[in-house]
């Protein structure tokens, strides 16, 4: 079999394995690592599969209309390629592969500040499909809104700002089979292009790098000719805050486990961040997504789009873009199957009461 080729979910789960061996062991453990113990990246995955659908029958469903609207760029899937670093531990050509693969599905793609690619050459393989831009802020403002300012003029839509990581979590699995820096190897879009380090580099361990607080979000707001979106977001009270200060959408995530462990899933507080910013801002989730009535379940639960992290990246280890787009149209596949047999012709038929908890 092609192994670019998904038919149903034994093949994805099949995809993960091939992936952990045509990856280098530290490649893969630092694409499947969570935190500490590794709780929350467990437990993002079962939180999703223990929700229960409530389907509604006899519904015309022959017809099944997936567009979305993701701050004001019409897309035909609400389904994402979150932001992931260093992809050139998974395949030679980085982010630019990635960002193919997720165009030739359709879907948008989020690039990571720590990708060693530079956001312009990114931008080049967007095919007409939308793109953002993860920013972990650093202290110098004026080389920040210098990159912000390449972003606009490369043609990305949005910004994401992620505030979930203040402080590197701690991985005892990837410090036993770590990632080694090169000087070859730098995160070309950061202040002074550092050499790439993982966060789970023992030279960051305990260190405040990316310190923001809600005075420098409004700053970023008011900087940022982009609408801004903020990651990483599990109470409904910071979301409110976050809206307060201008931000355009909220990415309720716990950063894939990877960070701090044993916090609750995304799937646990979706509702809770959706009620809390009802209309005021769009609501996306990422988070052990991996079927598509898992997507089902988090557009009932309030989300207007799911992101999808590590999937995306075992497609692309095992065939590049076209691994990458076959995960993509995989769980677009199932979704709207499974939106059919829930009696749902849209985004907007899905709504809470088809989940139980």
């Amino acid at each position: 079999m092609n192994q670019a080729v998904l038919r149903d979910c034994v093949d994805l789960d099949a995809l993960e394995r091939n992936a952990q061996r045509v990856m280098r062991p530290e490649s893969w453990v630092f694409c499947d690592t969570g935190a500490d113990d590794e709780i929350t990246a467990k437990e993002n995955v079962a939180a999703w599969r223990k929700l229960k659908l409530r389907p509604r029958v006899l519904r015309d469903i022959v017809d099944v209309d997936t567009s979305v609207s993701l701050l004001g760029a019409r897309v035909s899937t609400p389904i994402m390629v979150a932001p992931t670093g260093r992809h050139h531990l998974f395949h030679a050509n980085g982010e630019r592969e990635t960002a193919r693969g997720a165009a030739a599905a359709g879907a948008l793609y989020v690039m990571s500040t720590s990708g060693a690619t530079l956001v312009e050459d990114v931008a080049k393989e967007s095919g007409g499909a939308p793109q953002w831009f993860q920013l972990y802020m650093q202290l110098d403002r004026e080389a920040t809104g210098a990159l912000l300012d390449r972003c606009v003029k490369s043609g990305f839509k949005a910004l994401v700002l992620t505030v979930d990581q203040p402080v590197p979590g701690w991985s005892p699995r990837a410090a036993r089979t770590p990632v080694i820096a090169s000087p070859d190897v730098r995160s070309v879009n950061m202040v002074g292009q550092p050499i790439a380090r993982t966060a789970y580099d023992p030279d960051r361990k305990g260190l405040a790098m990316f310190p923001t607080n809600f005075t420098d979000l409004e700053w970023l707001v008011q900087r940022c000719a982009m609408p801004v979106v903020v990651k990483g977001v599990l109470r409904g009270d910071d979301a409110k805050r976050c809206v307060e200060c201008g931000v355009k959408g909220i990415m309720v995530s716990n950063h894939g486990g990877r960070h701090l462990d044993t916090t609750v899933t995304t799937a646990e507080v979706i509702s809770e961040i959706a009620d809390a910013v009802g209309k005021s801002a769009e609501v996306y989730v990422d988070g052990g997504i991996r079927r598509g009535t898992d997507i089902v379940k988090a557009l009932a639960l309030g989300a207007r789009a799911v992101l999808l992290g590590r999937p995306p990246l075992w497609g692309l280890s095992v065939a590049g873009a076209d691994g990458v787009t076959a995960v993509m149209e995989h769980m677009y596949g199932e979704m709207v199957r499974a939106m059919q047999l829930c009696g749902a012709n849209s985004l907007a038929a899905l709504t809470p009461d088809l989940v139980k908890a």
